[in-house]
């Protein structure tokens, strides 16, 4: 999937995480400088790699509710994971269960997600996850995930550079697992820049 730069920028912008969190924040940035745009001189492009489907329980409170400040904000609640598929570009597997998804909410107000779990490719590969990114609306996140996973195989997971979306709940078009009446799922879509 190769996008025009204005849309690779767009949406490499929307996934840092001290970007606009939300479409009402992202109207008070600066304008563009007046003036043709700026020569681009290494464009950027996204590919698409996989798609990530983690199953999380219902959320389990922190600690004393009316103290949820933590170093970098207010954690109140974990999300669980208690599984999931992955499937994308010459991989696929599971999510393991354990691990999780930790949000904060930082004192500028801007909720982060925050979640740490592991993947297992078919041929036994664990790839361990780290996916952090701010909300861009009520059902959706931008994410920079990252991944450590040995050997060369699999090599290019922490050898590139991602950004991903997080879509909740998971469109009904995609096939799911069946993980019980109170589990729910997340679509994690996972771009390399080019």
């Amino acid at each position: 999937m190769t996008l025009s730069r204005r849309s690779a920028i767009g949406l490499i912008g929307a996934a840092l995480p001290l970007a606009a969190a939300t479409r009402a924040d992202a109207e008070t940035l600066p304008p563009a400088s007046a003036g043709p745009a700026p020569k681009i001189y290494d464009p950027v492009g996204l590919e698409w790699v996989m798609n990530i489907l983690p199953f999380c329980t219902e959320p389990e409170k922190m600690g004393d509710p009316s103290d949820q400040t933590s170093a970098d904000g207010d954690r109140d609640v974990l999300w669980p994971i208690v599984g999931g598929t992955f499937y994308g570009r010459g991989i696929k597997g599971t999510v393991v269960p354990g691990g999780g998804d930790f949000p904060v909410t930082r004192p500028d107000g801007v909720q982060i997600i925050d979640a740490l779990y592991r993947l297992r490719t078919d041929d036994g590969v664990q790839i361990i996850i780290h996916n952090k990114g701010p909300r861009y609306t009520d059902d959706k996140f931008r994410l920079l995930p990252t991944f450590n996973v040995p050997g060369k195989k699999y090599a290019w997971l922490r050898e590139s550079s991602f950004v991903a979306t997080l879509v909740y709940p998971v469109p009904p078009e995609i096939p799911v697992p069946d993980f019980g009446p109170k589990a729910n799922g997340r679509l994690i879509q996972v771009f390399r820049l080019t």
